[in-house]
Formats: structure tokens, C-alpha cells, sequence
């Protein structure tokens, strides 16, 4: 395939945004207790509706009506882990969209296994984590404290791995965004640069952005071109908080980033083509 048909336009971009205020998807979040809230109202600033639950009685009901699904593995207690293994044979049946946020992967068993089983039901099409959770996820070297990770030693190549053994969109979050995207029989990539660097002090911004994409990915079956538009609207959103007057620190910005999440328009994503850097590698 021509690396040049792959190249996603601002407008395009643009457009799922402006999609989902349009649409108002349903958002079934089966996430944790700390970033619920956080993730509830971004996804309201973003046009979707959200809906929070990790009851196990009602995890099939809900899925199966819902848009988009996301499940963030940041508190797993035995209800939710009994719920997403409810859900998982109702989204790979009905082929709903499903983003996997691993949080944490690495930092017990319990989580390492839970990933897994999720990604091997073939149910997902977006896993999205921070570069040391992405980094150990792809069998390459990452470093995780507690939900937190920094590093990864090479993090193109795990997210190449990611891909290849699972089939989905791959997106590591950091100073910069790496996207994976699949083309078989191999992938591309995509790195985002901007954002502030106020997000990681921030809790759950990083759950924030798996929201996101779970809301892109209701209206558009281009889960790469998902992926990108959510990224670019934190990017966008967390530069004009930033940037207010009223904001003094992290208090402050979390607040104020819901805000401006809640006034991007099809006009701020304009020109935002030149900060895609597309690598033009392919890995067989």
C-alpha cells in the first residue's frame, strides 16, 4: 500500500471530532475508582455519553448497547474483572469498538495476566498506555512504578510487536505520542508532538485520553484515525489551558483542561497536519 494514502488530514480529523458532538455516542467504561469522575467529564466536554459501571449483573445489558467500550485496568477488584469477562464474548460477537487502557501492566501478576487475557479474546481494537506499560507490553524493556511508567527502551519495535501479535491500534502516551497503526501484512507509525507538560501531574489524564479515543472510535471505523484525534484534542486542549491566566499549577489546569476540552471546534484542529510526524519505517 502507498505510505501516501495512509497520510490523515486535519480535516479529517476535524470531522470525528465534530461527529461525536453530533452523534453524542454511548461510552461504556468499565474503569477505576480514581479516574472515574475525571473520565466521566471529559468524556461530557467531548459531546459523548458516558456511562460508568462496573456492576457484573448488568456489564452484558450495557455493552451490548453501547457505542464504544473501554476498559482501563487501573483498580481491578473481582467485580470488574467478573464483568469484563462478561462483556468480552458480547463486543467480539457484535464487533463493537473496544479500547484497552493497561494500566499498571507490570506492576503485579493480577494485571499482567488480566491484559493479556483480554487482548487474546480478539475483542479489542485500540490498546493505548504510557510508554512503560506499552514498552513491557511489546516484550521490550520498560520501566513501571506502581501505575506509572517512564521508559521504554524501544518503544517502536514494541509497539510493532504489540500489533503483529494482536491486530490493534497501538498508542503510547509521553512527552511525545507513538501510534501503531495496522496494515497487513505489517504497520506504520505516527508521532505526535505538543501538549503540556502540566497533563502528567495531573491524576488520570493519561485514563482521560483512553476515553477519548473510546468516544472517536464510536463514530468512525478508522480506529488509527481515532486514536489521532483524540490524542491531537488533549494536545490542543491541554496548550490552551495552559496558557489561561487563571491557571496557577495542577489544580488549577485539570479544571480549566475540561474546559477547553469542551470548546474545541472544527477550526482549532486546522493545521495541525505539520506536527504529524510520520515514520516511514514498515516491520515485516
Amino acid at each position: 500500500m502507498n505510505l501516501e494514502t495512509m497520510r490523515y488530514k486535519d480535516i479529517q480529523i476535524a470531522e470525528v471530532w465534530e461527529d461525536i458532538r453530533h452523534y453524542r455516542p454511548l461510552v461504556y467504561q468499565l474503569t477505576n475508582m480514581v479516574a472515574a469522575n475525571f473520565q466521566a467529564n471529559i468524556s461530557l466536554a467531548a459531546g459523548a455519553s458516558p456511562l460508568m459501571s462496573i456492576n457484573a449483573e448488568e456489564a452484558s445489558f450495557l455493552a451490548s448497547r453501547a457505542d464504544s467500550i473501554l476498559i482501563n485496568t487501573g483498580a481491578p477488584c473481582d467485580e470488574s474483572i467478573r464483568s469484563i469477562k462478561e462483556i468480552l464474548p458480547v463486543i467480539r460477537k457484535e464487533k463493537k469498538p473496544l479500547v484497552l487502557d493497561p494500566v499498571g501492566y507490570g506492576a503485579s501478576p493480577l494485571r499482567i495476566s488480566l491484559v493479556e487475557e483480554i487482548l487474546r479474546s480478539e475483542a479489542v481494537t485500540t490498546v493505548k498506555g504510557n510508554r512503560g506499560e506499552m514498552g513491557l507490553l511489546g516484550g521490550e524493556e520498560g520501566t513501571v512504578q506502581g501505575v506509572d511508567g517512564y521508559n521504554c527502551k524501544d518503544l517502536e519495535k514494541a509497539l510493532s510487536n504489540i500489533v503483529s501479535s494482536y491486530g490493534v491500534v497501538a498508542v503510547a502516551t509521553g512527552k511525545e505520542d507513538s501510534v501503531a497503526i495496522p496494515v497487513p501484512p505489517s504497520c506504520f507509525f505516527l508521532v505526535l508532538g505538543g501538549g503540556s507538560p502540566l497533563l502528567p501531574a495531573i491524576t488520570a489524564s493519561g485514563c482521560a485520553v483512553g476515553s477519548l479515543i473510546a468516544a472517536c472510535s464510536a463514530v468512525t471505523a478508522d480506529y488509527g484515525l481515532a486514536a489521532i484525534t483524540a490524542l491531537v484534542a488533549v494536545s490542543l486542549a491541554s496548550e490552551k489551558a495552559a496558557g489561561r491566566e487563571n491557571v496557577y499549577g495542577p489544580g488549577t489546569f485539570g479544571n480549566v483542561f475540561i474546559d477547553e476540552v469542551s470548546s474545541l471546534v472544527k477550526s482549532d484542529f486546522y493545521g495541525y497536519e505539520e506536527r504529524l510526524n510520520r515514520k516511514e519505517e514498515w516491520r515485516e
